[in-house]
């Protein structure tokens, strides 16, 4: 939330040959890569520190199950994050090719074990449901699940997205005492430690590298991602 970094961008940023970093960017938040460490898990580490973000808002503690909807190159960080922290994952996603990278993770992502994981974290005591999406009805759908014996559930909304309104019943947040948290972009702190699970193999990036392009076809790989044909295209600059 600081206004120094909000004001701070790279020049002319994206998906340009060259770019101009501004002195306090690279005083605070530029890392030296050593040589164990590729480029394209590098790259991983502003995504990563986003995530890292959201994990301490969303307030995770050892044994909660936490419902991860949608399993993209994102989704799949938030799994492996979460299992760190010490609860119990489950994935969702439409398209079921998706579910082979989270099962490598260890998260039970099949409907039937959905199913069964849902209705054992309604009889705990607390039971956390980030949701990566910025879709109201994802949002609609995890506090759906906060029915039966849960209580202080809570859904951390990760991604931005349209619309003025809140997806959710306010007699529902009421009578569940649901907790809403929502996190943007991260922090140097962030980038630091997101650099420091990189560099020190705490979490796996590369296998989620689906497509590989040049910056000359960039427009290839942005399609591929608009069509949901890739779960993370990496370009060459």
């Amino acid at each position: 939330m600081c206004a120094a970094f909000k004001a701070s961008n790279l020049d002319p940023g994206g998906f340009a040959e060259y770019v101009r970093v501004p002195a306090p960017n690279v005083r605070y938040a530029t890392f030296r890569v050593p040589p164990h460490v590729s480029d394209e898990a590098a790259s991983f580490v502003e995504p990563l520190a986003c995530c890292l973000r959201a994990v301490r808002r969303a307030r995770v503690q050892p044994g909660d199950t936490v419902v991860v909807v949608g399993l993209g190159s994102i989704g799949c960080l938030f799994v492996q994050l979460f299992k760190r922290a010490g609860a119990a994952v489950v994935g969702a996603d439409a398209l079921p090719d998706r579910a082979v990278f989270a099962r490598a993770d260890s998260a039970p992502t099949r409907r039937g074990r959905l199913r069964s994981r849902r209705r054992r974290s309604e009889s705990s005591p607390r039971a956390a449901a980030p949701t990566m999406s910025s879709s109201p009805a994802a949002a609609r759908r995890c506090s759906r699940g906060r029915r039966g014996r849960a209580r202080r559930g809570s859904v951390h909304y990760f991604a931005g997205g349209g619309g003025d309104t809140l997806p959710l019943p306010l007699e529902t947040l009421y009578h569940r005492e649901l907790t809403i948290t929502a996190t943007y972009s991260s922090s140097p702190s962030d980038l630091a430690e997101a650099f420091r699970l990189i560099a020190g193999g705490g979490v796996e990036v590369e296998r989620l590298i689906t497509h590989r392009v040049p910056l000359a076809s960039l427009a290839a790989g942005v399609d591929l991602m608009r069509r949901r044909e890739a779960l993370k295209v990496y370009v060459t600059p």
